[in-house]
């Protein structure tokens, strides 16, 4: 009976225990160890990040609200998620457009253009936006201005929230107010209104017919003065004719009046029909600085160093053994250890492969 002999890889046990190499409580020794490096480092970065933070100016928001005009769709939400928003049309009357019109080129260039003279602690200051930030270009312009300025719009209430921020806080009141008074102008002057456009016609169509009358007038009396006995006479044609101017003299006449009444109705309509830029909340003037959050930058950069010196302290001690043949492992049994001892970045690693972001092997 032949018996059967099982032969065990000595180097192959060696190799498995190896990967085992960097355990809990082995992690725990090496930060220890380096803790005065990895401390120093998170505290030198931390202080540079809070001298850098320093240097940036204190940024005030000021902020205005505005009530809506018009009817507030009530179903926008549901209409967005459904994907109908663009199949309805906004009301064209109705404040829904207040957010467009605020971030349209027409406006932002006249707010670009705008002297501003404003107090700031005790003393006068005035200035454009463009010797504000230092720049010529239109472009650059318009984008600098598109990162002070936003708008939001509650699709459930309609409210309007309009918000400016620069680092002088009289300075940002001015322009949010100047941002104001530019959507009541153009909303007063430049929209254009279903009535707005029944008036201009009916005033055209007033306009012809008010000449026509006066044509049929100049006629009617140029043919009376011809047959100065029209009224006795018993010409069947005289009378004929002159029947017939006046019936058209008549229609004319009714013409003229209904038009006259319909304009003047149009333009109510029209004066209602704009909406009006109802203001909630004045522009304020802020007090409490709304930027930069300098103790949350400084930690969230100190939590951040922090972890990437542990990684930089793994792969550091990864090397050193490597180089002094304490493990001949290879590159793929280095991983291993790296995610025995980071499970949430191996969990990740597997995450980005199965998506396709990074390349598997």
């Amino acid at each position: 009976m032949r018996s059967r002999v099982t032969i065990k890889n000595s180097t192959d046990d060696e190799t498995l225990n190896d990967t085992s190499a960097f355990n809990p409580f082995e992690l725990v020794t090496l930060f220890v160890t380096r803790r005065k490096w990895i401390a120093g480092t998170v505290g030198t970065i931390m202080v540079l990040t809070a001298l850098v933070v320093l240097l940036i100016p204190n940024q005030y928001k000021s902020v205005a609200t505005l009530l809506p005009s018009g009817p507030v769709d009530k179903m926008a939400d549901l209409k967005s998620i459904a994907g109908l928003g663009g199949f309805t049309a906004s009301d064209e009357n109705s404040s829904e457009l207040f957010p467009t019109i605020l971030t349209s080129q027409t406006v932002r260039e006249i707010v670009l253009n705008t002297k501003y003279d404003f107090d700031n602690d005790g003393s006068t200051m005035s200035f454009t936006l463009p010797e504000y930030f230092n720049i010529e270009n239109r472009d650059k312009l318009h984008r600098e201005l598109a990162k002070i300025t936003s708008v939001s719009n509650d699709k459930k209430t309609g409210v309007i929230t309009i918000a400016v921020e620069t680092k002088y806080p009289a300075f940002s009141q001015a322009i949010l107010t100047k941002y104001i008074a530019e959507l009541e102008s153009f909303n007063i002057h430049k929209r254009r209104s279903q009535a707005k456009e029944s008036a201009k016609y009916l005033a055209r169509e007033l306009e012809k017919r008010k000449k026509e009358l006066i044509v049929i007038e100049d006629s009617l009396l140029s043919y009376q003065q011809v047959n100065r006995d029209w009224m006795g006479t018993s010409d069947p044609f005289i009378t004929m004719t002159v029947a017939r101017f006046q019936r058209d003299l008549e229609i004319k006449n009714q013409a003229v009046f209904y038009l006259t009444g319909e304009l003047e109705a149009a333009k109510l309509n029209a004066q209602k029909d704009v909406p009006i830029v109802r203001i909630l909340d004045q522009p304020s003037l802020p007090i409490v600085k709304s930027g930069p959050a300098r103790t949350a930058i400084v930690l969230l950069v100190g939590v951040t160093t922090f972890i990437f010196m542990l990684f930089i302290v793994v792969f550091a001690e990864a090397a050193r053994k490597a180089s002094r043949g304490e493990a001949s492992k290879t590159f793929n049994e280095m991983k291993i250890e790296i995610s025995n001892a980071f499970p949430i970045s191996a969990r990740v690693v597997n995450r980005m492969k199965r998506v396709g972001q990074i390349p598997a092997g």
